[in-house]
């Protein structure tokens, strides 16, 4: 009897896995990493990255760039830094391009989004340039590497 349930569970979880990546799937992963983010979860967020995670970072100004590079457990520190700090976050996506592999096994999305971030009762909007490099393990899609470039020639007070 415990192992006809054991076989019937592993089966039921198997039926929620991806069988390939496809644009809804990933939609739906990065919506949920969107909505830890803009919720503060580190948790949450955390579900949907690989431990391996390269983090790349990327203040853009008008004649100049810096580029940090991180490890995901660096990422998730560095987040919880700047959200202490934060009172209210919004993110807008306004434009998402896929890129998946033949085998569906891989994918580059490109996400172009707008962050609404208040700090110390001031409202910044910016534009911010995502890369997601998405790979399917085992059924259950997870990024692997992660860049957002900051434009910071688009911030502007909202309030």
């Amino acid at each position: 009897m415990k192992l006809l349930l054991t076989v019937l569970l592993l089966l039921s979880t198997n039926l929620f896995a991806a069988s390939k990546l496809d644009e809804k799937n990933i939609t739906k992963m990065l919506d949920s990493v969107k909505i830890a983010k803009e919720h503060e979860n580190i948790k949450a967020m955390r579900k949907h990255f690989l431990s391996r995670t390269s983090v790349s970072l990327t203040k853009q100004g008008i004649n100049d760039s810096d580029t940090t590079r991180l490890t995901f457990s660096e990422y998730t520190r560095h987040l919880t830094k700047k959200w202490k700090k934060t009172t209210n976050n919004l993110i807008e996506i306004t434009n998402r391009q896929f890129n998946i592999e033949a085998d569906g096994k891989s994918a580059l999305v490109k996400t172009t989004m707008v962050q609404t971030l208040e700090v110390d009762g001031v409202k910044t909007a910016i534009t911010i340039y995502e890369t997601s490099g998405v790979k399917l393990v085992k059924g259950k899609i997870y990024i692997n590497y992660y860049s957002a470039r900051f434009m910071l020639n688009t911030a502007m007070k909202v309030n």
